[in-house]
């Protein structure tokens, strides 16, 4: 059964689209039984052209803040998934993606299944490329969000508090459990 609501973000990429909610934001898990922030090991199964998209965009993403150690899995399972993509894109640009067959009732023309694995595989990378914030349109939604954010645009009411309500002592108190536990209005 799937989540409700939007997916969970980082909260690097929450702080950098800005805090419209004023709810707390929190902050990434630190790792720290890796090596420095700042080098990110890939996976030793990752190889070929699928480590050149590692090295190429990894340090981008370390940059931003928006990859770790814990993510290198993830991130390597991603990049393996592009090479092959940018595979079956060649080879969809070389061959077409229909081929024609001869049956009984004639000739039948099909899509090659390098077309239908691309498509599978595009599916997956979009999906990655939104986690990630590899997406023209998230970044543009960081960049909005950076650029419409004003100096005092966080304090709703300029500096000034509202009074505290004074505690009734006439409120009645919560009922005391008999089992001593609570669950919702269930005693």
């Amino acid at each position: 059964m799937s989540r409700r609501g939007p997916k969970p973000e980082p909260a690097s990429v929450k702080s950098a689209k800005g805090n419209p909610g004023r709810r707390k934001i929190g902050s990434d898990p630190v790792d720290t039984g890796g090596p420095a922030a700042s080098r990110i090991v890939h996976p030793t199964w990752l190889k070929g052209p699928g480590l050149k998209i590692w090295k190429k965009i990894a340090p981008r993403l370390v940059a931003l803040k928006l990859l770790t150690q814990t993510d290198a899995d993830t991130f390597a399972r991603y990049c393996r998934n592009y090479a092959r993509w940018l595979s079956m894109q060649t080879r969809l640009d070389e061959m077409g993606e229909i081929y024609e067959i001869e049956t009984a009732s004639g000739k039948v023309r099909r899509a090659d299944p390098a077309y239908m694995i691309a498509d599978r595989l595009e599916r997956q990378l979009v999906s990655a490329e939104s986690v990630f914030g590899l997406n023209p349109a998230e970044r543009q939604r960081i960049f909005a969000a950076r650029a419409a954010k004003t100096p005092g645009a966080d304090d709703l009411f300029r500096g000034q508090t509202m009074p505290a309500a004074p505690a009734s002592p006439t409120q009645p108190s919560a009922p005391a459990s008999t089992h001593g536990k609570t669950i919702g209005f269930l005693q």
